[in-house]
């Protein structure tokens, strides 16, 4: 795949990240959700990333991604429920076409574009989860959100590396 196509497929995966994160309402059930939705689109790119790539940094980043995101939607899943709020099924379209955007790459390309995804996804999951720990309304959601910001943040800077070491 040539190197501007990569950089096209990567501008629109930042770009449809971007949209997808683009919505106001700020209940505490619509944060849970979409924290959920994100999860779970975190883990399947990632179990992809378990087969596509042939980086061992690449790979173990996924690793650490899966383990972590289950951990995470484990608690959201349990929050939601002691609140009485439903959750959503499955992914957005949004995450969805990103994952079919990812799913034809291998190697190096698959590397490339999906460490790139992974940085401005996580970017935009520390704004968000961020936001949500100042100033949620429902103090549950405040400190689930400001614990999983710790967490997100190392993944920001874990996806930082990783994708840096993919262009030396």
């Amino acid at each position: 795949m040539s190197y501007g196509k990569r950089r096209g497929i990567c501008a629109l995966l930042i770009a449809t990240a971007s949209l997808a994160q683009a919505a106001t309402d700020d209940s505490p059930a619509k944060f849970l959700g979409e924290a959920l939705q994100d999860g779970r689109a975190e883990i399947e790119s990632c179990e992809l990333a378990l087969e596509s790539s042939h980086d061992p940094a690449v790979q173990a980043f996924a690793r650490r991604m899966i383990g972590d995101h289950k951990a995470l939607d484990d608690r959201i899943t349990a929050l939601a429920q002691k609140k009485g709020y439903s959750l959503p099924d499955g992914t957005t379209v949004v995450q969805r076409a990103t994952y079919a955007a990812l799913k034809p790459l291998t190697g190096h390309a698959f590397d490339t574009v999906f460490m790139k995804h992974n940085v401005s996804d996580h970017e935009t999951d520390v704004k968000h989860f961020s936001d949500q720990a100042d100033h949620a309304s429902d103090s549950d959601v405040r400190a689930l959100a400001s614990d999983g910001l710790a967490t997100l943040r190392e993944h920001l800077q874990l996806a930082k590396e990783t994708d840096a070491r993919l262009h030396k």
